[in-house]
């Protein structure tokens, strides 16, 4: 009986491991975890709906080989995913069947589903798993990226009960702020925070030059937030080529997600500026004031902030002269806009140069240079006496396209990586 018992152990074994077992990446999202009722947990089938769990899990699955996740405790259940060596799920609860228990677990979009126990390991949360500092660690010298693996819910509070204010996708990263119990503690692109799981995301430390300090955090706004191109605007009336969607701060937004891919943390903030003047009966040309008080508001709330770009679109400038062909791809090229109208004039100035070498040394042809503007020129300000690493930004005109834009995007993001790396060098500490 004992060898029979073996026997089929082995089959189970070998079913759950071999035959199809390559494909999409796992699910773990912090979702919402169903509990079972009590007629559903004593037949061990808790697929149906009930109350969310008020607890973060204490027990987890390792994945040691590829191994089917399935609908419900059978080997006969459909698979939903592929788990893959490396990964960890929590445990929601064990359920007993003849040959041998399931682990429920927690997949993304609030889904759960079941893993054989027999082929996986189990262990315990441990604080390098799922952090268990509750408290802001704003001075530290190493700072923690969080990788999103799947589709994971982002909370408002550090609880599975918390409100879910956005979905973090695949490739994703964000940086964290600090802990609380097992959860991270991050801020949105608004800047609001908010908490991701630590148990259903993988994270890398930076430390030491590989590291920037906390208080070099980058903020993109918009003054002029809906201008747009010709060929997608929805207003074309007189000089306005605006639109109220689509628009330049997707292009802060392509710009602040590339930031955050390559560890530098940074925030966009999404603020309607011309809808503010409309409700305040305030005119154009009060647009800086306006974006003032957001960037003063988000100073104030995050002191970390360092790095400041204004992102506009140029006006109707010939397309000719706003574009740059480069390996065959044609991108809307950059001007840095430098006000002499405040204290931190020379110091933006010698940014934006720094920058714009950098540009031209990788991206020949990209940067139409630095740009000086005096009070008879323009604002003169252009709110660049908050920080003395402030830019205006004027990405392309009219007739570029958003896709240009984009590309624009991830050619600044990848040189201000390198100047961000740089300025931690032993040599400028």
């Amino acid at each position: 009986m004992r060898l029979r018992h073996h026997f089929l152990c082995g089959i189970v074994v070998a079913g759950l491991l071999c035959g199809s077992l390559y494909g999409s990446q796992w699910a773990a999202a912090a979702g919402a975890v169903r509990m079972p009722s009590a007629a559903s947990a004593s037949s061990g089938d808790i697929s149906g709906t009930a109350a969310e769990a008020s607890a973060a899990p204490q027990r987890l699955v390792r994945i040691t080989d590829v191994t089917n996740i399935r609908q419900s405790p059978s080997l006969e259940a459909a698979v939903l995913k592929k788990a893959q060596p490396g990964q960890t799920y929590a445990i929601l609860k064990t359920v007993a069947k003849p040959e041998g228990d399931w682990h429920q677990v927690l997949l993304a979009e609030d889904k759960t589903a079941y893993i054989a126990s027999w082929v996986v390991e189990t262990a315990e949360s441990q604080p390098e798993e799922s952090p268990a500092i509750a408290q802001e660690q704003p001075e530290q010298q190493s700072r923690i990226i969080l990788n999103i693996i799947d589709v994971t819910n982002v909370r408002a509070e550090p609880s599975l009960e918390g409100a879910i204010l956005a979905k973090a996708q695949p490739g994703q990263t964000y940086t964290a702020i600090g802990t609380e119990g097992a959860w991270y503690k991050v801020a949105l692109a608004d800047g609001k925070p908010a908490y991701i799981a630590g148990w259903v995301v993988t994270s890398t430390t930076l430390s030491g030059s590989a590291s920037q300090s906390a208080d070099s955090q980058v903020y993109i706004y918009h003054t002029h937030n809906r201008e747009s191109w010709k060929s997608v605007a929805a207003n074309k009336s007189g000089t306005s080529v605006d639109d109220a969607k689509t628009n330049i701060t997707l292009v802060g937004l392509e710009l602040g997600q590339i930031l955050q891919q390559k560890g530098i943390p940074a925030i966009t903030a999404n603020d309607d500026i011309a809808g503010r003047l409309v409700l305040k009966n305030l005119s154009y040309a009060q647009a800086y004031s306006e974006s003032r008080k957001t960037i003063q508001e988000a100073i104030k709330t995050t002191p970390s902030l360092s790095y400041f770009f204004d992102i506009h679109r140029d006006a109707d400038v010939p397309y000719s002269q706003t574009t740059a062909t480069i390996n065959g791809k044609t991108y809307a090229r950059i001007m840095f806009v430098i006000g002499t109208g405040n204290p931190n004039y020379a110091d933006n100035a010698a940014f934006a140069e720094e920058l714009n070498q950098l540009l031209e040394k990788k991206y020949p042809g990209l940067s139409r240079g630095v740009l000086v503007k005096n009070a008879h020129q323009g604002n003169g300000e252009y709110n660049q006496s908050l920080s003395p690493h402030s830019l205006l930004l004027e990405f392309g005109g009219v007739n570029n396209t958003l896709e240009e834009n984009k590309r624009t995007a991830a050619a600044f993001a990848d040189i201000f990586a390198e100047y961000y790396a740089s300025v931690q060098s032993p040599s400028k500490q």
